[in-house]
């Protein structure tokens, strides 16, 4: 465990970031297994998809599908954290997805993996924190082709990830969902926009 301190940073805070290794301060467990095609969408059990996982930061609750289940898989909890494990390029392996709900009997898809910490940190933090160059080149680098990139449990472990204390980290949090849901705010808007003009070069060009 080495200690680092940020180029930029929020004001009132001074201390060193602690570099921890992942496998130091959580563990895993494996998503969905023994499932056919006939236990798929259908059930009263939930799970999040891989796509869910590729896309977003934070996964979303809109992207969960139906399952038929049992007792011996992994239900979900507030502050997991899920992985991609294969991919056909190396840039899009390890993704990283964390989970925000309180939502029960929800379980995760076969292609990822989770990771549930052990200590405390915060959400929003590690959601950018993950995704951020830094990281993600650390991961890049792990990942081993042979027919896809594929990236490990073992050897994501060994990634080591900045840990500020918690209230820095939940003022960075905080400054990236807003950054975010600007983002998203403007995406709206310009969306708008685009079907606005597509309207009227219908409408004008008869």
């Amino acid at each position: 465990m080495v200690d680092r301190v940020p180029d930029i940073r929020f004001k009132g805070f001074t201390d060193a970031w602690e570099e921890r290794k992942l496998g130091d301060v959580g563990d895993t467990f494996t998503g969905l297994t023994g499932k056919t095609k006939e236990n798929f969408g259908h059930g009263s059990a939930k799970f999040v998809t891989y796509v869910n996982v590729f896309q977003n930061p934070i996964a979303t609750l809109d992207q969960l599908d139906a399952i038929e289940i049992d007792e011996k898989q992994n239900q979900v909890q507030k502050g997991d954290v899920f992985f991609t494990t294969s991919s056909e390029t190396p840039e899009e392996v390890g993704m990283s997805s964390v989970w925000t709900h309180d939502t029960k009997n929800v379980y995760l898809n076969s292609f990822t993996f989770g990771y549930r910490p052990r200590v405390s940190f915060d959400l929003n933090y590690m959601a950018s924190m993950l995704r951020s160059p830094s990281i993600r080149k650390k991961i890049t680098f792990l990942a081993q082709r042979i027919s896809r990139y594929n990236i490990s449990k073992t050897k994501m472990f060994e990634i080591e990830i900045p840990t500020p204390n918690l209230s820095e980290q939940q003022k960075i949090g905080s400054f990236f969902q807003q950054l975010d849901n600007t983002i998203t705010l403007y995406q709206r808007k310009l969306d708008l926009l685009k079907e606005q003009k597509k309207g009227f070069l219908q409408k004008m060009f008869v």
